[in-house]
């Protein structure tokens, strides 16, 4: 992820950053508190992309899958935030119903299928979280 954290070099712009950043922590939410773990993705996501976002601007809760859609529009943008979703729900160790379905409803709204869906999760799953690794 520290490939995209200058945008002079074809990174991620501020508001893509402010969708991943919130599509994040909807997901983190979806069963109610988001854990720690799933919190600290977040802030080094932002870090690694040097965002000026502030936490609460992250944290207000208006978000929806179809802003996603709306604001990420390169299949590539849609494969690397479903990857970071996909990380993120993991983190914790727990794969809730909610958040399968939330996951889903990226998938849905991103346009992807079965198939491209399955792709990405099991390229999520070959990430290793370990305290100080880079996504």
């Amino acid at each position: 992820m520290a490939t995209m954290a200058d945008n002079n070099d074809g990174g991620l712009q501020p508001q893509e950053v402010e969708v991943f950043a919130r599509g994040l922590w909807y997901l983190a939410t979806i069963d109610g508190e988001a854990d720690e773990r799933e919190q600290d993705l977040i802030r080094e996501f932002l870090d690694e992309t040097t965002s000026e976002l502030s936490w609460e601007e992250v944290t207000r809760g208006d978000f929806t899958p179809f802003e996603a859609a709306n604001l990420l529009e390169t299949t590539f943008l849609r494969r690397i935030f479903m990857k970071l979703a996909i990380v993120l729900v993991h983190a914790d160790g727990v794969y809730t119903d909610n958040e399968r379905k939330a996951i889903g409803e990226f998938a849905d709204v991103f346009g992807f299928n079965n198939a491209e869906f399955g792709e990405i999760e099991q390229a999520a799953k070959q990430v290793e979280l370990t305290e100080g690794s880079q996504l």
